[in-house]
Formats: C-alpha cells, structure tokens, sequence
C-alpha cells in the first residue's frame, strides 16, 4: 500500500500533490464529500487544500470547527469514524445538514510534533464501517500529507522572507549597497535600480555611474565626502543631496554608510543605504498648497463637506453643509441633532441608520442616503413640494482590527435630480405601458426605437426596423403630394398632424391618427423625428377600457383604491375643518385564506364578486364603495359620524354573515370592520385610512364579527405591543434570557425533591419584565417555541449540574405551552432534549396550564400518553381557573395538579376557597394525582395545608425564584 501511495505522489509538489490525496480517498473510500484542511494559527477553524464532491474538484472553503467532530479530532488529535447518523450526533453542524451526510471519517495530519497541524476529512452518505486496513492506508496519506504541509510551510517562509525584505524596501524607498573596496565592485539591490530610474537591473554598478545621477552642483562635495570617510574614520558619510536622471528629474537622497576595515585600519568594504527622501523635502510645500486648494474647496464647492468619528459622536461640518440647509451653522457644537431635526420625520430614523450601518456592516464603499427636509421647519414646504438632498459617504479610517472608525464624505440638494428622474421615470412608464403607438428616428429619418404600443398595433418587433425608415409602413394609398405636404408642414412648422394610412407587418391596412414633431437641440439643429398615433378603428372602445381599468376593479366593479382615495381627498378638501363631518369604513374578510384554500382562488373571487354585490345594496352611492386590495374593503359615508357609522358597520356585519350558496356549496363568511371619523381619527386620506385599518386589527382580536371604532389608545397599546415583540426577538437572538428556580417543598417534611424553572428577561430599556406581560407576546407572534425550546434546554444543563454536585434525587418542572406541541415535528421532542443531557426521563416534569390544555386537547392527547409512557410527569398548572377543571382531569390523565395562588391566598379569609382546595385534595388523592399548592407566603396558608393533607407547596415562604448558583446555596443550607 505504501509503494502504491509512493508512487502515485512521486515528484508532486503543492496543488497537485493535494489534489492526487483526495483523488485517492475517492477512489479507495467512495465518499460523497472529501477534503484536506489545514487548522489556522488559532485553531478555530480549517481551511481546506483539495475539495472533491462525487470525485469532482470544487472550489476551496474555510469554516469554523466548533460544534463539528473536526473539533474533536484538532484537540485529541486522534483519527475520529462515526458510522451513521452523525447529523443527529452534531445538531450544531449545520454543514453536516446540508451536504446529507450519513457517516464521517476524520483523521488527523501531523508535522513533527504530536500536535495536529490538519485533517483529512470524508463524508458518507450512507453507512461507513472502518476497517484497520483503511486506517493504515490513511496514516500513510496523512504522513506523506505532513510531509509535504512541513515541505510547503518552510518553503513559503523562505519566499514570504525574501518578498518582505524587497517589499519593506519598495514601500519605504530604502535601497541597500555593497562596496567591495578590495575587488573594487558595487552591488546594488532592486530598490536602488527603482530610486535611479534604471529599469535593466543588469547594468554593473560603478562609481563614475553613480556620479552621473548626481546633481552636478552636488557632485564634487558628495564625492569628496564619500572618499573622505573611506580615508578617514573621523569623517562620516552621513548626508543628503539632489540627484538628477536620465529623464531631467531631480530628487532628494539620504545616504548613509559605514566602512569596514582590518586590524591595520584598512578599508575592507563599504555597506551602506539610499534613501529616496524627495517626498519629504517637498512635503512642505505641497502641505501649504493642498492646505489652501482644500480650503478653497471646502467652502466654495456646491456640496456640503461633512466627517463623523463612529467612535466619539464628533460630526464636523463645512459652512457650505448649512447654507444647503439654510440654516446657521450651529455654534454650540450641536451639528448632528441639528441636522437630524431638519430631516423629514418619515426619513430620520433612516439617517440615524445611516450611520449605524458603517459599523453593523463593516461598509468599506461609498455609500448613500437620500431624504427630504422637514416640511415642519421649512415653511415654503407646502402644497406637497418637497426639497430633497443626498447624504454620500465612505470610511476614511480603521482601527487596528479593520472596524471602521472614521467616515466622511458631502452632501448636496438634489430636489431638480429627483424631479427630473420621477419625470424620466413617468415619462419610461407612459412609454412603455401607453395605448398610444411612439416611433422615434434620427435626423436621417432611421427608426432608432418603437414602443410596446407600437409593436402589439404593427405587429413588427422593434429589432426588425431598427434602421429602416417609417416608409416599411407605408400602405400605398397616398400619392407622393400627400408625403411632399407632410415634410413641407414638418420643415417649415416643426409639427404635423392627420390622418395616414399605414400596413400592419400581416398586410392588413388600417388607419391612423398620428401627430410628428421635430425635436432640436440647443443649436435648433434637428436630432430626432417624434411621431405619436394610434389606431382610430378601435379608439373609443380602447378608450373606455383605460378609463375603466384606471378607477374600477375588473373583479368587482368597484372604484379601485387610486380613485377612492381620490374621492377622499377631494371631500377633505373640499370641507371646512369643524363645519362638516365624513366617515370611513374599513372591512376585511375574516378567515378569508380558508376559502381559498378549501376551494380554489377562483371560487374566491366569486366570493369577493358575491360580497360586493351586497355591499351595493346596502349603499346608493356605488362610486363610494371600494374594493382596496385582496380581501379588503373600503366605503367612505359623506356627513355621517362615527356614531352613525357604527348603525352602518352593523348593517354590514349583518347582510355578510347571511349563508352564501355558490355551486351548490354553503358559504359561510364573516367580517371585521374598522371605523375611522374626519376630522377626529385624522386629516388626511392616509390617516384615516391608517387608523381605521388600526381598528380593524383590534376588532379581529376581540374575536372577529363585528366593528370597532379608532381608538388612539388602542394604537399606542398595538405598537408598543409590536415593540415589546421586536426587543424579545433580540433578547432571544442574543441569548438575554435567564432562568431562574423555585423550590416545590414537602409540606410534612420539609424537604425538598423538585424545582420550578421560571424564565425570566431583563431587557436594557425597560428593566425586568414579567413573564405575565411577554410571554402572551411571545404565543401571539410565535416566538413561544424558541423561549420554551431555550428554558428546556438550560433547565437541563442546570439539573445536569445540579446532580453532579450530589442533588441527584431532584426533579425540575418546566412549563411549556401548549402551542409549542402543535406542528412541531420538525423540532426535537421533550424526551431527546432530556437524552442529549443523559439525564432520566422522569427528572424532568412537563406542566401545561389548564385553559389551554383543554382548548387543545384533542391535539395533545397522543402526545402526553407518550410522555407517561417515557415516564415524563405532567403537571396541570393553574388548576381551577378553566371552564371545565374536572373535565381536564378526566381528559388529561395528568400526574400533578397545580391549584391556582388565587385559591391559595384567600384560605384564612374565604370558607369557599377553603372548601374548594379541600375538595381538590380530597379528589386528587382519590384518583392517585399528586398536589401542589402554588403561592404559599405565609405560615397560617402553610398550616391549613398541611390539615388538609397537601403533599407539595411552593411559594415565596420558602423561596423567590433565583440563579442557579444562590439555589445550590440554599439546598446546601437545608
């Protein structure tokens, strides 16, 4: 075997040699995936040299080894083989995932140490058994391998030496010599050459040669200096001075030398330096100048110069960067804040960003950020004009681990760019989607582009007349005076227009109504012929179909939402604020998704066309009804309150929840309707619609079916709910969450055998927040599963500690919701979490609240018979509270019953309370369920329990939830 691997990697050298290794594992092994990495100096991730997927060479990549069993063979440096499922083995090792890996083989490359230097890598997509004499062949290869990594290594640093020592002399313009005075010869290095102009490195340095590149009214003392400090040790040859090249240029020149000599005082050998110092002896002079070009540039130029230190805050600003702005430059050192308050509202967070995102995304290119002036402060801002300017900048420096630290760059107005690419951009769309036919030519009459109007109209393709003349229309039908009189208007009037006949590309001949217009430039010289026309054989019918598609929806026939809001806006402006009153309503289907799933999106629009035909029912004006997008409606009530709006919004909610009967199939719809009031909810179209829509949401989430007035206080609770939302994305992001344990006591004896994991957040705006605000956001926006995922896991590395420091009869609960159960096939099961920690299946207990375990059950009936059949507890918490308590005793078959604080606080007060706990004991007992009294403060509570036989209590009497380190401290103490 070793005189086949020998033999194969005879006289291969670097690629070539790595790519024969991972040619051999393939042809040996047959794995889907191989490679050669070679581990960085931080042994933290791996580069690879030869990367072959199914035999072929791919493109080499670097990745991390945490988390990988490539990490295992960097730091035991061992060979590591897992036969099968190593996905599951590495769940972190997201590669593993992606590449289908079923099997792996990893084994270690050394280089004369028992430290691995690299790692030969094959991955399996099915089952692998390694044999010895696999292992054997492969220590071969890894042998040969860091060999050749060793080979490799001394070689690069021998040429990363020698480019180091020539690079260090090209960037700092230091050329080294070597005079033997014995032999009488000069050798220069490549700097030297580059300092002199002398592209031939071959030509002998000489003394006369280098008397020739000396300024000639700096030649004789130069020489005389130099041949001085060769004759006596007391003269240094330590100086600078001009020299002049072949081409007439003249630099400065440090040289500096040292003269070696024999016992006797004999000069040897003469090492010495030149250093090409021009830059500096010139530096000066360009500093004054650029200071003054820059400082004229600097407050003359049309744009505002501009620099922020990302580390400091420090925004510096140039005088032209407030005339922009109109604005004094300020003298407090404010400019940042005030600049941002000229910023329009609706663009300021995107400036704040702006800034950010130098940091966030390491920008190291021109980057830019447009936003308009605050029509606040700028009282000529009205009427919807708009100024518009444009921030551009870069990074100017980095620190030293290359974050940036320092950008600038200018800013200037570009309101006349912006209208001028708005109206580039209309007049491109008019262009493109206009029903009118557009052929444009050059000054020679040539067909230089045509539009989509044109073609369908045609039938020719713009590529097929590209450079021919209009005359390939041409039907026939016109005599040559026809033409003489179109030119003779074009030429004398710069215009024509009438009526032509022309041929389309299939023969058939049609007429036209067309205007031409010549187009000059600046020095009235003709550059363009514009002609416009369209054909009048079907213009009326094209005409009502682009009136219609402009304001109706094709669907239902309603006004569209541009034309809605454009009737809103002419009724705003056209009402005195106080003196008149509008309404709007805005309705959304409920559920509407379901029908389109059950049925089909066809069906759906007969849903929608069935809707609005009894929404012009209800309302007279139809004009006034929309249909504003989807499943979504509008209807604006002229002179009608929000009171009366509400009577209207019922008439709706009524007529819609009637049974619809499509094909033969019972329908069965309902709606949420938002109502918003001018000039109350708002001033403008946008307004109005916003907060109706606001209102809308709130009203699905009272339960659908009905309406709901704007309310601004709704609006403020929605957002800082979505807020909230957006901050527990970060906390769980970053890992921000803690869990903390509360002790669940034997009543009788004091001791204690289980622990309650309770997550709790701090976050860095609001300080602690209760699990009783967050955890409802957290179900409502889907991020329960990644918290209660988060909670299991810590809650079992936590009892994994908690056993080893010798509590190993201890138990935790864990609450989980119950929508973390359903569609959650694609996330490990409660059952392989507690296996991942090797601990058994009965030291973690699952609770579940009671109201939603019985909303659900029939969904998690499957699901918690399997945890009893792993021996996995489940706890029902906040017993009492639901409908139907019994009934989930029944249903869920629980372990552990949790009553509910609220019971527990109120037994030396209230006989019903009392007699309530009592008979939940008493039926507890009876059906074998163990108890838990949740909320114990005091010892009276403590006392009646105890009378009443209640096994388990838990509340602060004993113990606040705490880390887990003042947890160990207490059961220590105990």
């Amino acid at each position: 075997m070793n005189k086949t691997i020998e033999k194969s990697l005879q006289n291969l050298h670097g690629n070539q040699f790595f790519d024969q290794i991972t040619h051999l594992l393939f042809e040996l092994l047959s794995p889907k995936h191989c490679f050669i990495g070679c581990f960085d100096e931080s042994r933290k991730y791996a580069k690879t040299l030869s990367y072959r997927e199914a035999g072929n060479l791919k493109e080499n990549f670097t990745y991390p080894l945490a988390g990988t069993p490539c990490q295992i063979v960097n730091e035991k440096s061992t060979a590591c083989y897992y036969p099968s499922d190593v996905v599951n083995q590495f769940p972190d090792d997201i590669a593993l995932q992606e590449l289908g890996a079923e099997a792996y083989l990893g084994i270690p490359v050394f280089s004369q140490c028992e430290e691995a230097v690299g790692i030969i890598v094959c991955l399996f997509e099915e089952r692998y058994e390694h044999t010895a004499e696999v292992q054997s062949w492969c220590d071969d290869l890894s042998y040969h391998l860091g060999v050749e990594l060793k080979y490799s290594a001394l070689l690069s640093k021998q040429e990363k030496l020698q480019w180091e020592l020539e690079e260090g002399q090209r960037v700092g313009k230091v050329g080294s010599w070597f005079w033997d005075l014995t032999s009488d010869t000069i050798s220069w290095s490549h700097e030297v050459y580059r300092i002199y102009g002398l592209e031939d490195t071959s030509i002998t340095p000489t003394i006369d040669l280098l008397s020739e590149f000396i300024h000639p009214e700096d030649r004789d003392w130069v020489i005389s200096t130099l041949n001085g400090s060769i004759e006596s040790e007391s003269i240094s040859y330590n100086l600078v001075h001009r020299a002049q090249l072949a081409d007439g240029t003249i630099k400065y020149l440090r040289k500096r030398a040292d003269v070696t000599r024999d016992s006797k005082g004999k000069p040897l050998l003469m090492r010495g330096t030149v250093h090409d110092v021009t830059d500096v002896y010139q530096i000066s002079a360009k500093l004054t100048k650029t200071s003054h070009k820059l400082n004229t540039t600097f407050n003359s130029v049309e744009e505002g110069i501009w620099e922020y230190d990302l580390v400091s805050g420090e925004f510096f600003t140039s005088p032209k960067f407030w005339s922009i702005l109109e604005r004094e430059k300020p003298a407090d050192g404010s400019d940042f804040s005030e600049w941002l308050d000229c910023i329009h509202p609706e663009d300021r967070i995107e400036g704040l960003n702006f800034f950010q995102r130098f940091i966030q995304q390491n920008f190291t290119s021109v980057f830019q950020f447009e936003f308009r002036l605050s029509d606040s402060h700028y009282a000529q801002l009205t009427d919807g004009k708009e100024r518009w300017l444009k921030l551009k900048g870069s990074v100017i420096a980095k620190d030293v681990k290359g974050n940036p630290i320092r950008i600038a760059g200018i800013q200037r107005d570009i309101t006349h760019t912006v209208e001028a690419r708005r109206q580039l951009s209309r007049a491109q769309v008019v262009f493109d989607n206009t029903s009118e036919c557009i052929l444009i030519t050059d000054k020679n009459n040539n067909i230089i582009s045509v539009n989509r109007a044109f073609e369908e109209t045609t039938g020719y393709r713009e590529k097929e007349l590209l450079g021919l003349t209009p005359s390939v229309l041409s039907s026939g039908l016109h005599e040559n005076e026809y033409y003489q009189s179109l030119w003779f208007s074009l030429n004398t009037k710069g215009h024509w227009k009438g009526e032509v006949w022309n041929k389309r590309k299939n023969g058939e001949i049609y007429p036209e109504e067309m205007s031409i217009n010549v187009i000059r430039d600046s020095n009235d010289e003709i550059i363009n012929y514009v002609a416009v026309f369209r054909d009048i054989s079907h213009w009326k019918k094209a005409e009502e179909q682009l009136t219609f598609f402009a304001y109706y929806d094709p669907l239902t026939g309603l006004v569209n939402r541009r034309s809605f809001i454009h009737r809103v806006e002419q009724l705003i402006n056209s009402i005195h604020k106080n003196s008149h009153v509008f309404s709007l309503l805005f309705i959304d289907m409920d559920d509407f998704k379901s029908i389109n799933d059950l049925y089909g999106h066809d069906f759906g629009d007969r849903v929608l066309t069935r809707i609005a035909e009894r929404l012009k029912k209800l309302f007279h004006e139809k004009d006034n009804i929309c249909r504003y997008g989807g499943d979504e409606f509008c209807i604006l009530l002229p002179n009608i309150s929000a009171a009366d709006a509400k009577e209207r919004a019922q008439d709706i909610v009524t007529a819609i929840s009637k049974p619809l009967y499509i094909e033969g199939i019972e329908i069965n719809t309902t709606v949420s309707i938002g109502i918003s009031a001018f000039p109350d909810s708002g001033l403008t179209h946008h307004a109005l619609l916003k907060n109706a829509d606001y209102a809308m949401y709130n009203m699905k989430g009272q339960g659908r079916n009905g309406f709901c007035e704007y309310d601004s206080e709704l609006q403020s609770e929605y957002i800082q709910k979505l807020k909230l939302r957006d901050r527990l994305k970060k906390a769980i992001a970053e890992e921000a969450l803690t869990v903390h344990y509360q002790p669940i006591v034997n009543a009788q004896t004091g001791e204690i055998n289980k622990l309650e994991a309770l997550v709790r957040w701090y976050d860095e705006v609001e300080g602690h927040i209760s699990p009783v605000e967050f955890i409802p956001v957290a179900e409502k926006y889907g991020l329960i599963k990644q918290i209660g995922a988060f909670v299991l896991h810590q809650a079992c590395r936590d009892l994994k500690k908690l056993h080893e420091a010798g509590f190993s009869h201890l138990s935790i609960s864990v609450n989980r919701s119950v929508k973390e159960f359903i569609n959650s096939t694609d996330e490990p099961q409660v059952w392989e979490v507690i296996e991942q920690y090797d601990l058994p299946d009965k030291s973690i207990i699952v609770e579940i609240t009671e109201s939603t375990a019985s909303k659900e059950s029939s969904d998690i009936q499957s699901l918690l018979g399997y945890f009893k059949q792993r021996d996995i507890q489940v706890a029902l918490d906040d017993f009492g509270t639901g409908y139907s308590s019994l009934s989930a005793v029944v249903e869920l078959r629980p372990d552990i019953i949790k009553i509910d604080r609220g019971f527990i606080k109120e037994l030396g007060s209230s006989q019903d309370s009392l007699t309530l706990v009592s008979l939940i004991i008493d039926l507890s007992h009876k059906l074998g369920i163990k108890v838990v009294a949740e909320g114990v403060e005091t010892e009276a509570q403590l006392e009646i329990l105890r009378e009443l036989k209640c096994k388990y209590v838990q509340g602060f009497y004993f113990s606040k939830p705490v880390p887990l380190d003042s947890c160990i401290a207490f059961l220590a103490s105990r």
